[in-house]
């Protein structure tokens, strides 16, 4: 516990939070001098080096580099810091092309291929041009395909002038999917590698409806119903609509079912109107577990299908009182011991007083452990009180036992030391 509490104050850079816990606490921890070194907190560095564990020499020089803290790179150089090849790597990628140079100047790691992927990922050409002229650097196609997807032309049009690694049909369907209409065009004039289905069905999931048109006129690949599914799922309904009038790959009860699940009622009712895929039992299921209660009375009164038990688990879980509450008026399936097992681990006391008072399936020892877990003391004195019959004698359930005994007694200290200030 403490460890994670150091670790945060170095990484916060709370000096004298540091010094507290380890001079008063006792605690060390070597990672907490790698955070420090990363998000660029020199003077816990400092004293942590002197005083605690010495850093983890590699790991804080290449975070350093990464996050572009120059001082702590060159802090580390004249005090038995070294680098890996992920130093220049990670500088590259995220730009810092101040590091990259000092790291070339005075360091002998060097960099790999990696260095110059990441920095056409990221759009970084002036970096990836010093790479390529200085360095005489290695990219592989990863190069240009992140470059492509992630919409920086004026990368992609370097690298074709200027690499021979070229790229993959990734560089196409990455930027069809994030919606680079002009590199999409650029590669198609450009290149020959082309594209698979994967362009417009990611341009489908992504609502990118000039995208899709534009793959329908000028390449031959087509989609698959993924595309008509994902539109749906997302809520897409105009991109649903478009493929349901321009193409004939379809969709599947997945289409509307993750509509559903997603509370997507306009595209469900589009579906169960214009579309005979229908969708499963999971479409409630889903509404019901994302809170999604006009979806839920929507499925009830138009569909067949019904829900499972799921359904009332999974509201219960996530405290969706008022979901729980009408299925247990509308709807015959009920629910499993999980709802109440859920509702503990989520502190959703409300849920589980109306469970306990309206259902008979109860719960199981899962409740002790989750509610403990959760540090939920009120809702484990409850248990404890209602259901101690389930309560076992495996590790997790004494665990369970002995740490609400340990609550309980902070609990009563607390209010203890407070009446006794309030009398002072």
């Amino acid at each position: 516990m403490f460890f994670v509490t150091l670790e945060e104050a170095a990484k916060n850079g709370d000096l004298a939070m540091v010094k507290w816990l380890c001079e008063v606490r006792g605690e060390q921890s070597s990672y907490a001098s790698v955070l420090a070194a990363s998000e660029g907190h020199l003077d816990v560095l400092k004293w942590l080096r002197g005083n605690v564990f010495n850093p983890s020499p590699s790991a804080s020089m290449d975070d350093a580099a990464a996050n572009g803290h120059l001082d702590v790179l060159k802090w580390l150089q004249t005090n038995a810091g070294y680098a890996t090849t992920a130093a220049m790597n990670k500088a590259a990628g995220n730009g810092h092309f101040a590091i990259v140079k000092w790291l070339h100047q005075t360091r002998k790691e060097g960099c790999t291929a990696v260095a110059m992927d990441l920095a056409a990922a990221n759009g970084h050409l002036e970096i990836v041009q010093w790479l390529h002229g200085v360095r005489r650097g290695e990219c592989t196609k990863a190069a240009m395909d992140e470059a492509a997807a992630n919409g920086h032309l004026t990368v992609v049009q370097y690298l074709h002038q200027s690499r021979k690694e070229g790229c993959s049909t990734r560089a196409m369907d990455g930027a069809a999917t994030n919606g680079h209409l002009s590199v999409v065009q650029w590669l198609h004039q450009h290149r020959k590698e082309g594209c698979t289905k994967a362009a417009m069905d990611g341009a489908a999931r992504s609502n990118h409806l000039a995208l899709l048109e534009w793959l329908q006129k000028n390449r031959k690949e087509g989609c698959t119903s993924a595309a008509m599914n994902l539109a749906a799922q997302n809520g897409h309904l105009t991109v649903v609509q478009w493929l349901h009038a321009h193409r004939k790959e379809g969709c599947s009860s997945n289409a509307m079912d993750h509509a559903a699940a997603n509370g997507h009622l306009d595209v469900v009712q589009w579906l169960h109107k214009n579309r005979k895929e229908g969708c499963t039992s999971s479409a409630m299921d889903g509404a019901a577990g994302g809170n999604h209660l006009h979806v839920v009375q929507w499925l009830h009164r138009n569909r067949t299908e019904g829900c499972t038990k799921a359904a009332m688990d999974n509201a219960a879980a996530r405290g969706y009182l008022k979901v729980v509450q009408w299925l247990l008026v509308n709807r015959t399936e009920g629910c499993t011991g999980a709802a109440m097992d859920g509702a503990a681990e989520g502190g959703h006391f409300e849920v589980l007083l109306f469970l306990h008072n309206e259902r008979s399936e109860g719960c199981t020892s899962k409740a002790f452990v989750n509610a403990t877990t959760a540090d939920e003391l009120t809702i484990l004195q409850w248990l404890f009180e209602h259901y101690s019959k389930e309560f076992g004698r495996d590790p997790l359930q004494l665990y369970a036992f002995d740490k609400f005994y340990t609550l309980r007694w902070l609990k009563d200290k607390a209010k203890v030391e407070s009446a006794t200030q309030a009398r002072r």
